[in-house]
C-alpha cells in the first residue's frame, strides 16, 4: 500500500515539472490519453464502468450511490477548499447543502457534460482519473463563457474487487 500511495504522489507530482513546450494553455484541454493501461483489458473496462456509474450517481443526484463508489475514509477537496475526511461528512454536505442548493437539471447537465482528459493505472490497484465538465453551478470565469468548466482529479483504489474514489480533488479556471 506504501508503495501505490507513492506512485499515487508522484502521478500528482510530475505534471508540475512539465517544461514550458510540455505545458498546455490555461483552459486548452489537452489529448485524450491512457497512461498504463492496456487495450481491451478488464482493468481498461472496469475503469469506464466505473466512471459510468459515477457519472450516473452524479446525474441523478443519487447520494447513497454515489457514496458508495467512495472508500469510508475518502478524502474530497472541491474548488472552495470544502473538504471532508469520510464518506458520511461528504454524503452529509451533497444531500444537505449541494444538492438542494441547486436545480436537479445543474447535476444533470455536468454529468452529460464529462469528459476523460485522462487515465493512469498505478499497477493493477491504483488510477487516477482525470475529467471535466462544463456547468451551471455557479458562474464561468472566463468571459463569453456561459458555462463553468471544472476538473475532477479521482484517485482510486481496488476494494474487494470494486473500483472506490479515495480521494477526489476539484478545481476551476480562475481569474
Amino acid at each position: 500500500m506504501r508503495n501505490t500511495l507513492s506512485l499515487i504522489a508522484l502521478a500528482i507530482a510530475l505534471p508540475m515539472f512539465a517544461t514550458e513546450s510540455q505545458a498546455q494553455e490555461r483552459r486548452e484541454i489537452p489529448a485524450y490519453r491512457e497512461i498504463g493501461i492496456e487495450a481491451g483489458s478488464e482493468q481498461r473496462q472496469a475503469l469506464l464502468d466505473f466512471l459510468r456509474d459515477f457519472r450516473e450517481a452524479w446525474s441523478e443526484e443519487d447520494t447513497e450511490a454515489f457514496i458508495a463508489l467512495h472508500t469510508d475514509d475518502s478524502e474530497w477537496i472541491n474548488a472552495y477548499a470544502r473538504m471532508f475526511t469520510d464518506a458520511p461528512s461528504l454524503a452529509d454536505f451533497l444531500e444537505n447543502r449541494l444538492f438542494p442548493a441547486f436545480g436537479p437539471g445543474v447535476s444533470r447537465t455536468e454529468a452529460e457534460n464529462m469528459e476523460l482528459i485522462s487515465m493512469r493505472a498505478l499497477g493493477d490497484d491504483a488510477a487516477v482519473l482525470h475529467l471535466y465538465t462544463d456547468g451551471n453551478r455557479g458562474p464561468s470565469a472566463v468571459e463569453g463563457r456561459a458555462l463553468r468548466r471544472t476538473h475532477f482529479h479521482l484517485v482510486l483504489v481496488q476494494q474487494s474487487g470494486q473500483w472506490k474514489v479515495a480521494h477526489t480533488a476539484i478545481m476551476d479556471a480562475r481569474d
